[in-house]
């Protein structure tokens, strides 16, 4: 099925549309785009060819039917963050296949991150920042699904400061073997709204955000 040049993309595993369309990211000042995440290491020598960006769109995409309908629009990157910064960073001048969905659509969950340092060692650095698994608050960090809490942390964007504080230190790491070993603690944090990367301008610390549908 095909909408203007526009191409309904359904996910293999999961019940959520989409459309599937190609966009010249040279030439996109009548659209509004949004980043969510930092990126660590830039690409290079990327290939001629890559798989699609996947972006959020706050409307719903059956009301899409051509270009102009998303001259004005916010358009959120969801995944393919350093493709899309090389892009924009060599000024790639040729049309780049995405698939856009309704941010009504979107799920996000914490990245796991695997801790680095001892697990005692890391307890008493939460401790020392006002973590407690003696209280109750919005926001924690997990360890090994042990939650600790902060009272202290008024909002996500402070709690999400943490975790690129810990990356720095070196306490955790972002890189989790899918085939974890019984030693292996994992880490996350309190899971980011899809409204908190809509409605602010922050980028959160690389690999924050585990978003599906999946490609």
């Amino acid at each position: 099925m095909e909408n203007n040049n526009f191409t309904v993309y359904q996910f293999e595993n999961y019940d959520v549309e989409g459309l599937k369309l190609e966009i010249n990211f040279s030439n996109t000042d009548f659209i509004e785009i949004k980043t969510h995440e930092e990126i660590n290491f830039p690409i290079e020598n990327m290939e001629e060819s890559f798989e699609p960006l996947l972006f959020g769109i706050d409307m719903n995409i059956t009301n899409i039917k051509n270009i102009n309908d998303l001259k004005g629009k916010k358009m959120i990157l969801l995944d393919g963050h350093h493709r899309y910064e090389y892009l924009k960073r060599n000024d790639i001048d040729k049309s780049i296949e995405l698939v856009l969905i309704s941010i009504d659509d979107v799920e996000i969950l914490s990245y796991p991150s695997r801790l680095i340092i001892r697990k005692k060692e890391f307890e008493e650095i939460l401790e020392n920042y006002n973590f407690s698994n003696n209280v109750s608050s919005k926001f924690y960090v997990s360890v090994d699904d042990v939650k600790f809490f902060n009272e202290e942390i008024l909002d996500i964007y402070q709690l999400y400061e943490f975790k690129n504080f810990c990356y720095v230190n070196e306490y955790i790491s972002s890189a989790v073997d899918e085939n974890k070993t019984n030693d292996e603690i994992i880490v996350n944090f309190t899971p980011i709204k899809v409204s908190e990367i809509v409605e602010n301008d922050s980028l959160f610390p690389p690999k924050s955000t585990w978003i599906t549908p999946r490609l």
